[in-house]
């Protein structure tokens, strides 16, 4: 299989139900209105990055102006002819010298089952994985180069002694823009020229390096991230593995589409190599930490199962310099920088994708997933204080409950450690929170996707009253079976105090 020239995008019709694949000729040629359609979000949003880098591969526009010309229509079919050819040989999935992210002839003692491949399905942690039975029995070529890619670039390693991808050892964040289908949402994440030089200094001496699985990493070889150029660092495969065909054809059990080819096994063998630095990848923002004696950087990633992706959003679109004031600073994503060169300054809202999977760092097994969307409304990359007054009321009001109810929880100690207050003893804040996050969400992002940026505060006010409500209904909820108890009046009396007391912190101050 060729993924430049064969059919393998699953795909069905916006506002339709019919599903059929594409080749990337078909979406990035033709008008047609498509949205993916894989059978799990982490796959879709592997594929769409998948199609996002080898459409950066194969054409790279100058500037803003030649990137919306591609936004705006149709690539013609022979400039996409042409495009190609200098790539023709990359993405082959069964080439016999370098087959698609692979390594031909990997020395294992047995096959591993597809399973594994697919990030999640076994092995994973977290009630929130619903897979449907043998999902990763056998796959096709297509799901089969989508699982290549996002074990390269968007999940953790096997594990045990596997190098993670280029974005570090924490599965890491992943911001694109969206568009109102497929096509513009690829070339929405493609780069321009002037925006690849400024992020990568190195780009215009590294611009012909070739993928890893043509070149391949020495064993051992030590590599810093300033020499490894954007095609290459894009398509990275830190991973020893050869996916294995099994005879005949059949149905892939990922996206249910018939395959003259599938596959049921991989192999996969240690292969140990560093990197030294952090490279800048373009989809994901970058977190700067100043110490003692330099300043690290890493890849944005999810700390926590149960914070939804707004409590990050500063970190997200706003980019902010380390200097007296703040000893750490962050970096949106190149292409979350670059989309206001594509709008014009506030000319139109941004539709944001975020995505990733949530581990600990250098472990391999995953935690959960995030696949979310915000709409941030036009005047954002503008009016940056009001996002972070924004997140800020929303964490302060997530605060509020949880320090109410810590109290309540708890109890009070007085100077000399004695209990002055007796505690429930159960964990009514943990749960609170989690109930919190659910219920706040359509609030937050109703604000984000309606706030006037130049003038915000009508909508922070229907914000606070909203997240308010929510705080004391939770609060009431979580105390309700406990007041029965005549040990837990005076508790409840002081945590109700807290809450109150933090609650009107949160009101806007009278001039």
């Amino acid at each position: 299989m060729n993924l430049l020239t064969d059919r393998w995008i699953p795909v069905r019709p916006l506002n339709g139900v019919d599903a059929q694949k594409l080749t990337l000729r078909e979406l990035l040629c033709t008008d047609g209105r498509w949205e993916l359609c894989l059978p799990r979000d982490d796959m879709e949003l592997a594929a769409l990055q998948l199609l996002i880098c080898m459409s950066q591969c194969i054409i790279i526009p100058a500037n803003s102006v030649e990137l919306r010309e591609l936004v705006k229509k149709p690539l013609a079919e022979a400039e996409y002819d042409a495009a190609i050819l200098p790539v023709a040989d990359w993405f082959q999935l069964g080439h016999p010298n370098h087959p698609f992210m692979q390594v031909p002839k990997v020395q294992a003692k047995e096959p591993t089952p597809m399973d594994k491949l697919l990030a999640g399905v076994t092995g994973a942690r977290n009630c929130c994985f619903v897979n449907e039975p043998r999902l990763a029995e056998q796959l096709c070529g297509g799901c089969a180069s989508i699982a290549l890619f996002n074990l390269g670039s968007c999940s953790p390693s096997f594990g045990g002694g596997f190098k993670p991808g280029l974005r570090g050892p924490s599965a890491p964040i992943t911001t694109l823009n969206q568009g109102r289908h497929l096509r513009e949402t690829v070339w929405l994440n493609v780069l321009a020229e002037e925006e690849i030089n400024r992020i990568m200094p190195w780009y215009t001496l590294t611009r012909n390096q070739k993928p890893t699985w043509i070149e391949p990493i020495k064993s051992g070889e030590r590599l810093y991230a300033q020499q490894i150029g954007l095609k290459r660092g894009l398509l990275w495969q830190p991973a020893s593995v050869e996916v294995s065909p099994s005879p005949g054809g059949g149905r892939c059990t990922c996206c249910g589409f018939e395959d003259d080819q599938i596959y049921t096994s991989f192999r996969k063998a240690k292969f140990n190599y560093s990197i030294v630095g952090t490279w800048p990848h373009p989809h994901s923002p970058l977190i700067m930490v100043k110490t003692r004696d330099d300043i690290e950087e890493r890849i944005a990633s999810f700390s926590t199962s149960t914070a939804p992706s707004w409590t990050q959003l500063a970190r997200i679109v706003i980019r902010q310099e380390i200097d007296s004031g703040h000893t750490e600073g962050h970096q949106p994503a190149a292409v979350v920088q670059q989309a206001s060169k594509i709008y014009g300054q506030g000319a139109q809202k941004l539709h944001l994708l975020i995505g990733g999977y949530l581990n600990k760092a250098g472990q391999a097994s995953i935690l959960g997933r995030r696949h979310e969307s915000f709409t941030l409304n036009h005047g954002w990359d503008s009016n940056t204080k009001v996002i972070y007054d924004l997140v800020s009321l929303g964490r302060g009001y997530r605060d509020a409950l949880w320090k109410a109810l810590a109290v309540f929880v708890n109890g009070m100690k007085n100077a000399k450690g004695a209990a002055k207050v007796k505690g429930a003893g159960v964990k009514l804040n943990v749960t609170a929170e989690t109930q919190f996050y659910r219920r706040s969400e359509p609030t937050i992002e109703d604000a984000l996707a309606r706030i006037d940026f130049a003038n915000p505060e009508s909508e922070l006010s229907r914000m606070r009253s909203s997240l308010k409500l929510i705080a004391e209904e939770l609060f009431k909820a979580s105390v309700l079976p406990y007041l029965n108890d005549p040990e837990l009046i005076k508790t409840l009396a002081v945590a109700r105090r807290v809450l109150h007391k933090h609650l009107n912190e949160l009101e806007p101050q009278k001039q």
